[in-house]
């Protein structure tokens, strides 16, 4: 529900005259306030993003939520929200600076597996070669067969002929 009191408690907040609020609003200092601040107002949602604006607070502090809850809302001076945006660019610097640091070290990483495979790669060759040289032969290799595995149905090896 929208709190009609919010724009005159703003005003006596921040020192701010109803003037300069009316001609921010419309254009017009003579803009009659009384459309934002009469019981029972619902002005539109441009309405409301225009006095938000004005008095730099979110467009639902205009708003009660929970009557318990103050009516009053947190207001940031503009220093404090030049502050709240410099940690967040220092946040958003740490935060490209670890990403370009763990690709470089991906990158790394990759480098030396390439030359780790390649240092392998030369191994390989140079005893083939040491065995070609001496006229040694290595017998391939054969896979070692895989045991007998039951398949869907519980049949181990080959099925019986007449259940295919």
């Amino acid at each position: 529900m929208y709190n009609n009191k919010m724009v005159t408690i703003l005003l006596g907040q921040q020192g701010k005259k109803s003037k300069d609020l009316a001609k921010y609003l419309s254009g017009n200092e003579r803009y009659p306030l009384s459309n934002v601040t009469r019981e029972g107002a619902n002005p539109k949602a441009e309405t409301l993003e225009k006095l938000a604006d004005f008095f730099l607070v979110s467009v639902d502090s205009f708003f009660i939520r929970d009557p318990q809850l103050p009516e009053v809302p947190q207001i940031w001076t503009f220093d404090k929200r030049v502050e709240y945006y410099e940690r967040g660019m220092v946040a958003k610097d740490h935060i490209i600076q670890t990403l370009e640091f763990d690709r470089k070290i991906q990158s790394d990483l990759v480098e030396m597996q390439r030359e780790r495979i390649m240092n392998l790669e030369d191994e390989v060759r140079e005893m083939r070669e040491l065995l070609h040289a001496n006229n040694i032969k290595v017998p391939r290799h054969k896979p070692t067969e895989h045991p007998i595995r039951k398949d869907a149905f519980g049949w181990e090896g080959e099925r019986p002929e007449g259940n295919k």
